[in-house]
């Protein structure tokens, strides 16, 4: 693989956050919550915080939990590793798993309508983030951003259109983030 001049045909995937060991390990934040699919990304391509590219070849990979535990070609040393934590870790989105019916990615509904299960447009899905417990929607309504747990019992949908939501009564009147 030759490094690409932009990443519209890639996936963030995740984020190396540290060396582990010292033979040149690193350790990948999955941002899907499942490393697993790490295993089978031959080819990676590393940015760092100035938006410098770089490519990584993955050589071995072990799930632990929520993070990969990888070894890149060429990367021998704990100091090697040290020098990539932070890199945000991107594939060519033709390496990311099949789905069955009843899943997605979430790049595929971002900027979509959010619209409740009685048919009331909501706002547009403008962000997505981790909240520790729970992903997080942000929704840009007309009042402001909203975040909207993304939860199963509050998802009923998610179609090309976007998401179909059933919200607890009175959850985007007390969460509106002006």
């Amino acid at each position: 693989m030759e490094l690409p001049e932009n990443l519209d045909h890639f996936v963030h995937v995740g984020k190396i956050t540290k060396p582990h060991g010292i033979r040149g390990e690193v350790k990948i934040i999955a941002f899907s919550g499942d490393a697993a699919p790490f295993k089978g990304y031959h080819d990676m391509v590393l940015v760092d915080g100035r938006g410098k590219m770089s490519l990584a070849t993955l050589k071995k990979c072990r799930v632990q939990d929520r993070f990969a535990v990888v070894v890149l070609a060429g990367i021998t040393t704990r100091n090697h590793a040290e020098e990539l934590a932070g890199m945000q870790v991107w594939v060519d989105e033709s390496h990311l798993p099949d789905l069955d019916d009843t899943e997605f990615y979430w790049r595929d509904v971002m900027g979509g309508a959010v619209v409740s299960s009685d048919g009331q447009h909501i706002g547009k899905l403008i962000n997505l983030f981790d909240a520790g417990g729970s992903d997080m929607m942000v929704v840009q309504t007309d009042r402001g951003e909203v975040l909207v747990p993304a939860q199963r019992e509050f998802i009923v949908e998610v179609n090309e259109a976007g998401i179909v939501v059933d919200l607890p009564p009175g959850l985007l009147d007390v969460n509106v983030k002006d």
